[in-house]
């Protein structure tokens, strides 16, 4: 499966993080861009290589957990 920079970047920065985290800081999107952060995160989640965990506009979080494939994608 071929990965963007940008899915790259960000599942390198999720492995940093511990494994979980918020993908909106690692795209350094506003909440203007929240749809479109989601969307991200959602493709990521149908490549199986995160699970989505939680999501609150209010406070522009977008928590996912990788999976085992997004952590060997991230190393």
């Amino acid at each position: 499966m071929a990965l963007s920079e940008t899915e790259r970047y960000v599942l390198q920065q999720l492995v940093k993080m511990g494994g979980m985290g918020n993908v909106v800081e690692p795209l350094g999107y506003t909440i203007e861009d929240f749809d479109k952060a989601f969307e991200f995160a959602n493709n990521l989640q149908n490549k199986d290589l995160v699970k989505l965990i939680y999501s609150n506009f209010n406070k522009n979080l977008i928590v996912v957990e990788l999976t085992l494939p997004g952590f060997e994608a991230g190393k």
